[in-house]
């Protein structure tokens, strides 16, 4: 038992001496790189889509306001990556933090942001404008709604920071609709209109280049009940009602990572 003390105490040792010069001589400045953004539905060329309930949905307006964009190397939120166990005892011991628990995100270092804001069309490619950030790996990203919209759209939205209109089919039940959705529905634990731990492709950026945030339409609207909303009676879209099921359910997938995903290409 005590041999097993010992080899455990020297095992963590070794570990920690080993992990010291990392924290000591690692630079996480990096090279400055200018990253143009892009932002895209999640097929700019469709904007017709089946949800998990057998509703077809056509969206014939699909309106988004969007404010800065951060970029990190830490893992994204629903990641399946677990620490070695000298990242363990180096973050246990040196930096005397813990790695994140399934739900929780840690970001990690920041590589990059847009700290600009505007509006988009989801069914075309939006180019953003220019961010910047510094060489690393990068691997998760935070998506910030903004409040009031700005831009292009700025008008149709108004107070919102997201309007839907479409028609949702199922058999012979149809039900064109209208969704409008404001900051306060999609604030988080934090009470901050951000989505946090998204996932962004994990990859080295050594050079300018175009960062796409894809938006994940078909995601958002996968599990809306649509029989949940009023029928209309002259064929034009209904607004969804506040706490009506379907529209809760729409507002919990625009507030899930997965429904943004970033990429990044070298110019």
């Amino acid at each position: 038992m005590k041999k097993n003390i010992v080899f455990v105490a020297s095992f963590v040792a070794f570990g920690i001496q080993a992990a010291l010069p990392v924290a000591c001589t690692s630079d996480t400045t990096g090279e400055r790189v200018a990253l143009e953004v892009h932002v895209a539905g999640a097929n700019p060329a469709t904007t017709t889509f089946t949800n998990a309930y057998g509703w077809n949905v056509t969206l014939s307006k699909a309106l988004l306001s969007i404010g800065p964009l951060y970029y990190y190397d830490g893992p994204p939120i629903f990641s399946d990556a677990r620490p070695t166990i000298f990242e363990w005892l180096h973050n246990a011991f040196v930096e005397r933090s813990a790695f994140a628990h399934p739900g929780h995100y840690v970001p990690g270092n920041a590589l990059g942001e847009f700290l600009g804001a505007s509006s988009v069309d989801l069914r075309t490619t939006t180019v953003l404008g220019m961010g910047d950030g510094v060489s690393g790996t990068v691997r998760s990203a935070t998506f910030t709604f903004q409040a009031p919209a700005v831009g292009p759209f700025a008008n149709a939205l108004g107070t919102h920071v997201a309007v839907f209109e479409g028609v949702a089919q199922n058999g012979a039940d149809t039900r064109p609709f209208r969704a409008e959705i404001d900051e306060a529905d999609i604030l988080n634990a934090d009470n901050a209109p951000t989505v946090e731990g998204c996932p962004f492709a994990e990859v080295d950026i050594e050079a300018d280049g175009v960062v796409t945030l894809t938006i994940g339409i078909a995601e958002w609207f996968d599990q809306v009940e649509f029989d949940s909303i009023p029928a209309s009676e002259d064929g034009t879209p209904v607004l969804m009602p506040d706490g009506a099921i379907g529209r809760n359910e729409l507002v919990r997938g625009m507030k899930e990572g997965l429904g943004y995903s970033f990429t990044y290409a070298p110019k």
